[in-house]
């Protein structure tokens, strides 16, 4: 028991447990820093995977429209476009 007490007491046992602690806890790059900035990274891949998802959707659109008539088709379907004359009711079964 007196041994262990001496190990204790050791300054190099102190100072060893300040910086564990100083490391863990108190720097800027702390455990809980790292875990959000791991879960915040995750999150953009994902994101990012479900923009490219989007670009090729948007590609194989434009690559559909070459003409002047699927252009103004795809524009009244996706963007409620209209002529000049035309009254346009939308319907919304949600």
């Amino acid at each position: 028991m007196k041994k262990f007490i001496k190990i204790i007491r050791n300054k190099y046992v102190y100072t060893s447990l300040f910086l564990v602690f100083y490391i863990l806890i108190l720097h800027e790059t702390d455990i809980a820093t790292l875990i959000n900035r791991k879960n915040r990274v995750q999150d953009l891949e994902l994101e990012i995977e479900r923009k490219k998802e989007e670009i090729q959707e948007l590609k194989l659109s434009i690559g559909e429209i070459d003409d002047v008539r699927s252009l103004e088709k795809f524009a009244r379907e996706n963007h409620l476009f209209k002529k000049a004359d035309e009254d346009l009711f939308i319907f919304s079964f949600e």
